[in-house]
């Protein structure tokens, strides 16, 4: 069952001007998180906010989150002082399966970095081989590019801007990959729609299981609200869609199933 905390800020690291990664501890989702979970985290303005998990240490019973400040609870959550109490839930939902997965790569862009970043912790935990292909607008905007060279040794980096790795988005790199790295894979995307999409497409082009998180914007982060419901194919049940709650039923989706 779900719980809710009162954890505190122990660290805070800002990533430029807009991001930064937030340190809590909590015993009871540093031991049970897994990656693809996220966290609603609670906010002076109204309703709590949620965030992928971005990792866990078990040692020192912490888990961190990556925020994008992008309104006035993110601007107020990211500007909190370290030592200050926060009420959270979680972990919530349905995280990535690595159930037979022999090697995986992971697709991240925008905020859903920080959750690609758990991914890779767990592979490489776990001696799955792994490799990572992030986009980013432009060099200045590459946080995590330290983290993720440490973590993973197969990591590779897109730039909008181009200065920073290969020039474009994601794509630009994935169709770049041979059948030889492609055998076996297993994908996982975090991103934006669009290149969640098309890194779909592209994944079942090439006969690989691919599975995505989808980014909804939430209210109770239970499945009770259902504002975040999301249309997912049902032929099986000989329909042709049905909505599901992305908090409870998700985030995370077998990307076929996806109705974009």
């Amino acid at each position: 069952m779900k719980q809710e905390y009162s954890i505190k800020l122990i660290k805070k690291e800002l990533l430029g001007e807009t991001c930064a990664v937030l340190t809590f501890e909590c015993p009871e989702i540093a031991s049970s998180a897994k990656p693809g979970q996220f966290v609603n985290l609670s906010c002076a303005y109204f309703l709590k906010r949620p965030f992928g998990i971005m990792s866990v240490d078990r040692e020192t019973n912490t888990f961190s989150v990556g925020v994008r400040k992008v309104g006035k609870g993110t601007e107020k959550i990211i500007t909190a002082k370290e030592g200050e109490m926060f009420t959270v839930l979680g972990p919530l939902g349905n995280g990535f399966s690595f159930e037979g997965v022999k090697k995986l790569l992971l697709v991240g862009g925008g905020t859903g970095i920080f959750p690609i970043y758990f991914a890779a912790q767990y592979a490489r935990e776990n001696d799955i081989p792994c490799q990572v292909v992030n986009g980013y607008r432009c060099k200045n905007d590459a946080f995590l590019y330290d983290q993720f060279s440490c973590a993973c040794n197969d990591f590779h980096v897109t730039t909008d801007a181009g200065d920073l790795g290969v020039k474009g988005n994601v794509m630009a790199y994935l169709d770049t990959m041979d059948e030889k790295e492609l055998s076996d894979v297993t994908v996982m995307v975090v991103g934006p729609g669009i290149m969640m999409r098309k890194v779909s497409e592209w994944a079942q082009a090439k006969g690989l299981t691919c599975y995505v998180s989808l980014e909804q914007r939430m209210a109770c982060g239970i499945g009770a609200c259902l504002v975040c419901v999301c249309k997912i194919k049902a032929e099986q049940e000989g329909k042709e869609f049905v909505h599901k709650r992305c908090c409870k039923d998700g985030p995370v989706f077998k990307a076929e199933e996806v109705i974009w």
